[in-house]
C-alpha cells in the first residue's frame, strides 16, 4: 500500500498506513514480504498470456 501511494506521489509514512489498516480491522497479509510483484506475474503468466487471445463479438458484430 505504501509503495503504491509513493508511486502516485503521495508521501505518507509506512507506519501511518499500518495504523489506518489496523483501525479498519485489516490485519497484515500473511507472508507479505515473501511474494513480490514479479513472483506474482510469473505465477500467473499462463493465464495472462491466455487473456491476450480472448476475442469478444458484440451483438452488432463488432469484435473487441
Amino acid at each position: 500500500m505504501h509503495g503504491e501511494l509513493a508511486t502516485l506521489g503521495i508521501k505518507i509514512a509506512p507506519s501511518t498506513v499500518w495504523e489506518i489498516l489496523k483501525q479498519e480491522g485489516l490485519d497484515p497479509a500473511p507472508e507479505r514480504a515473501s511474494t513480490t510483484w514479479a513472483d506474482f506475474l510469473r505465477s500467473q503468466a499462463d493465464a495472462l498470456l491466455a487473456c491476450d487471445f480472448i476475442e469478444t463479438v458484440t451483438f452488432n458484430g463488432q469484435r473487441q
